[in-house]
């Protein structure tokens, strides 16, 4: 084994124990979180396990279907459900412990390739101290593992889908003449499975698809099979969730029966009203919306017992809202935008003013190190230059999608958490310049 081999090992190891060390240090001190189930993945799991039935209980052994949420977390939590029928929190807590491994090892594997060793140190460290990705990691949410995927999905691009400045482009090109297709399946699998994490990943994958055709190195022909492979691979994924949904439920959900009620929890009276009401307070000090009220007036909706049908009835309330006070909502997505990026979390009654104001200057320093970063490479960002930052383009990709989503459905920090790897890099290229083709 090489020297350099030696000392990359070595970086993994390291790496492996700080995430040992700090993540498991987290989990263990927060044990208690992995209790609550904010969002029923545990209860669905438990469902799936003790009656295959992705679904909901109905009493001491039925199980009524749902798409109420995607299914690829609730799935893989019930691998963990034990003989008793229950998801004890030691497997969420390892599968989270593993996937915030492989975070931060692809995180520091993506700066090295990208950038130099020193970045990929600093992009690892962000992401392992970042405090959104270590409270999440103590929920049953998707936060952790959506995280995970994005950066598994970006080091595929980088490291198999087209070549680096650090590759040999023509050991690149024999090696993806042999196992282009193969490559290009794990790319439309990988996105598969962000889909049925997210659906908000369906957009990504949209932007990502086309944007194959300037990153591969094949003729055309080869290309538009191998973007072929990976289309085809997603619609079939979603076809077939889709067409289950179709065949239980009674209506074609692609994503999940949850959606009326997000964007319905954006746009209600109760949160414009807010908006148009509230004063001007410091960033730590800014109070969060109340949704009392809402859920009040939620919970009195009329009800049919058909989730597809309920959430069709959140959806109109959501656009009759929108329709009736459009200057609000307009306002109301520069909020949303605002909410997503925004460093400090909003001041509640669980939170000191200390760790407020210790959280936001944490996340402004980074994105004065994004701001920084871009003024130090502003003639590389020039349009004219856009073939040389394809590597990045899953990243930049993400940002807009997760931008344009969130800008009209609910949205909050956490919401960011898969971009959270992305900045973590992104803020790093204020020390060492990006290796562009």
């Amino acid at each position: 084994m090489s020297n350099e081999k030696r000392i990359r090992w070595r970086s993994v190891l390291l790496l492996v124990i700080a995430v040992v060390v700090i993540r498991g240090g987290f989990l263990v001190a927060k044990f208690d979180s992995l209790n609550d189930d904010p969002d029923a993945y545990r209860v669905i799991a438990e469902t799936l396990s003790q009656t295959g039935v992705f679904g909901l209980p109905t009493g001491d052994t039925g199980a009524r279907p749902t798409a109420f949420r995607p299914p690829l977390y609730p799935w893989l939590l019930a691998w963990f459900v034990g003989d008793d029928g229950q998801l004890h929190n030691l497997a969420p807590a390892l599968l989270h412990l593993l996937l915030g491994g492989i975070t931060v090892l692809l995180t520091w594997d993506i700066a090295r390739r990208l950038m130099a060793t020193p970045s990929a140190w600093l992009a690892a460290a962000l992401v392992l101290f970042d405090p959104i990705l270590l409270w999440q990691s103590t929920l049953i949410m998707t936060e952790t593992i959506a995280a995970t995927l994005v950066v598994v999905f970006w080091w595929w691009w980088v490291v198999r889908i087209m070549p680096t400045p650090t590759d040999d482009l023509n050991v690149h090109c024999e090696t993806d003449r042999k196992t282009g297709y193969v490559n290009a399946a794990i790319a439309g699998t990988l996105l598969l499975l962000t889909i049925l994490c997210r659906p908000t990943f369906l957009v990504w994958s949209a932007l990502l698809i086309p944007s194959m055709w300037f990153a591969l190195t094949h003729c055309r022909i080869r290309r538009l099979a191998l973007i072929a492979t990976t289309a085809t691979i997603i619609v079939t994924g979603v076809g077939l969730w889709t067409m289950r949904n179709l065949s239980v439920i009674g209506h074609p959900v692609w994503a999940t029966t949850h959606g009326g009620y997000t964007l319905l929890l954006a746009n209600n009276d109760s949160f414009y009203d807010y908006l148009e009401q509230k004063p001007w307070q410091l960033p730590w000090k800014s109070e969060a919306w109340d949704p009392s009220e809402f859920f009040q007036t939620y919970s009195e909706m009329p009800r049919t017992g058909d989730e597809w049908t309920d959430d069709r009835v959140a959806y109109n309330a959501a656009k009759s809202t929108i329709q009736s006070r459009p200057q609000t909502f307009w306002y109301s997505c520069v909020v949303r935008l605002a909410r997503l990026w925004q460093p400090f979390p909003h001041a509640t009654s669980g939170r000191s003013t200390a760790s407020i104001a210790a959280v936001g200057i944490y996340q402004s320093l980074i994105y004065a190190c994004i701001l920084a970063a871009a003024y130090r490479h502003r003639a590389n960002l020039h349009p004219r230059n856009w073939r040389r930052w394809i590597p990045w383009w899953p990243a930049a990709t993400l940002v807009l999608t997760l931008s344009a989503v969130h800008a009209v459905y609910w949205s909050n920090p956490r919401m960011r958490s898969p971009a959270i790897p992305i900045l973590a890099i992104t803020a790093t290229t204020l020390l060492h310049r990006p290796r562009l083709p």
